[in-house]
């Protein structure tokens, strides 16, 4: 079995409480550092990747051969900057703006309104040239957006 698939296999089995969930195990270009990325239905406390980090680590020790070589396992949430990855991720976001590219490659970006199973609806404003701003509610399977994310707004 793969590095990264073994240790996303010991994150999974390490986590105790079903709202919380693996998004995805990276591992950078060197392969020194493998990152753990961990969400839950309503956001994960540092105090539970601190939890699973130290059980991924006390099995790593006891099942990784030294002979994969030296590397560093980090665990953490996924952070505002990267993209949703996984359909479950989205539903904490109802609210919130989102950021997207669609099928076509177009930038688009909106309010995410409501979820359907893997339907997302989103109000986008749409202004044509001489006509007043439009709000429209699009529907979108999950599969065909690429590189969702949440928008971050400081206004008030």
């Amino acid at each position: 079995m793969e590095l990264s698939a073994q240790i996303q296999q010991f994150a999974e089995e390490a986590i105790e409480d079903p709202q919380y969930f693996v998004v995805e195990v990276v591992k950078s270009g060197s392969g020194k550092l493998i990152s753990v990325l961990l969400d839950g239905d309503e956001g994960i406390p540092i105090v539970e990747c601190s939890r699973v980090g130290r059980k991924v680590s006390a099995r790593i020790d006891e099942e990784i051969p030294d002979e994969v070589g030296a590397f560093t396992v980090e665990v953490s949430s996924p952070g505002v900057d990267r993209p949703l990855k996984l359909l479950r991720q989205f539903t904490k976001h109802i609210g919130r703006n989102l950021e997207f590219t669609d099928m076509e490659g177009t930038k688009r970006e909106g309010r995410f309104v409501e979820m359907d199973g893997d339907i997302l609806k989103i109000e986008e404003t749409f202004k044509e040239k001489g006509k007043k701003k439009q709000l429209l509610l699009n529907a979108y399977k999950f599969e065909q957006i690429n590189d969702p994310r949440v928008v971050v707004s400081f206004k008030r």
